[in-house]
């Protein structure tokens, strides 16, 4: 079992436009966790027990997808951060920030994933019998 957490710490800057003629910033369409379906985590880094968090920025163009990712900081692995880029990629959709003038506008958008290995709690031991049989060794 596995856990990925996305820590939604938004960080929006307009491209080519100077942050203070962005009026609304490009804001998550539903919840950026959902992004990482539940199958996500790569068959190769739980094999070897990696695990870390990968911070990434965004461009969110002008329709509100992301057209690019950047690590911003790695997780040390780089299949971990592989997958983080290419799931935001794949899924995540913005409502696109806009111009004073109010027309879309390329922005950027920050945020991390943390991918942790959960080991499921162990069944108690079973209780070892003993035969009535067995003769008791003093």
């Amino acid at each position: 079992m596995f856990r990925v957490f996305l820590a939604v710490a938004a960080m929006t800057a307009a491209s080519g436009v100077m942050a203070q003629d962005v009026l609304p910033t490009a804001k998550p369409i539903g919840s950026p966790g959902a992004w990482i379906p539940e199958n996500s985590y790569p068959a190769a880094a739980k094999a070897s027990a990696e695990e870390g968090r990968v911070a990434f920025t965004l461009t969110v163009d002008e329709t509100g997808h992301a057209s690019d990712c950047k690590v911003t900081a790695t997780s040390e692995s780089p299949l971990l951060d592989e997958t983080t880029c290419n799931l935001m990629l794949a899924n995540a959709r913005f409502t696109p920030a806009r111009d004073k003038k109010g027309k879309p506008t390329e922005s950027r958008w920050s945020s991390s994933v943390r991918w942790k290995l959960e080991i499921p709690p162990s069944a108690p031991a079973a209780p070892v019998a003993v035969p009535a049989s067995a003769p008791v060794k003093r």
